[in-house]
């Protein structure tokens, strides 16, 4: 059982009761203004920890532009610039057919420098955490200093030693349905919608990371 504060500023929500039936479906459960709102939050709870030291490394794909959009909050209200980095890894494919037993993460690394910093990892859900964890425990073996995490939304299903330093908001939902978080430029606005399993898997659809 996943346990939230009741004096956190997350969002949180039960879908259970809720979820749309049509397993053929997707629903959407945040609108636009409704993710610009959510990365506001994060933004005014990430910026006091942050300073001229710190960098944002997105996990791609979604990470990345979210980084990019928590970067701008940051600099408008901590008045710093704040370096964005990238660190891809891949575990499923755009079908979510599973490539790799455990995530894959590119030799290159993030383009930035690492050593002694403090980073803030950003995805769009956590889920699992395999991926975070993973790219947690490289960063740090490659000499990150201080590391946290913050997401856009988070799941039940947490199976790696992963504390989510900042999160958005949070979905208590059933395991065979997924969230996706639609986020510019790999989608053409922002939201966040629900679906089942199902309608992905007719579909074809490039959901959530699984983070």
């Amino acid at each position: 059982m996943m346990m939230f504060s009741e004096t956190s500023k997350e969002k949180q929500v039960n879908l259970n009761k809720n979820e749309n039936k049509q397993e053929n479906s997707e629903v959407q459960i945040i609108d636009s203004d409704g993710v610009e709102a959510l990365l506001d939050d994060l933004a005014e709870r990430i910026g006091p920890h942050v300073s001229s030291s710190t960098a944002l490394v997105g996990i791609l794909r979604r990470g990345k532009p979210l980084a990019e959009m928590l970067a701008t909050r940051l600099e408008q209200r901590q008045g710093l610039h704040l370096e964005i980095g990238a660190l891809k890894l891949k575990r499923y494919s755009d079908s979510l057919e599973l490539l790799h037993d455990r995530p894959h993460i590119d030799p290159g690394g993030p383009d930035i420098e690492i050593e002694g910093r403090h980073l803030i990892l950003i995805d769009d859900v956590l889920y699992t955490g395999e991926t975070m964890f993973r790219a947690a425990c490289s960063l740090r073996a490659a000499g990150a200093a201080f590391i946290q995490t913050a997401f856009l939304c988070a799941r039940p299903g947490l199976r790696m030693p992963l504390h989510a330093d900042f999160v958005g908001a949070r979905f208590d939902i059933r395991p065979d349905w997924v969230i996706h978080c639609a986020i510019p430029p790999f989608e053409d606005h922002l939201g966040v919608a629900l679906a089942h399993q199902n309608a992905l898997d007719h579909n074809g659809a490039d959901t959530e990371d699984r983070s």
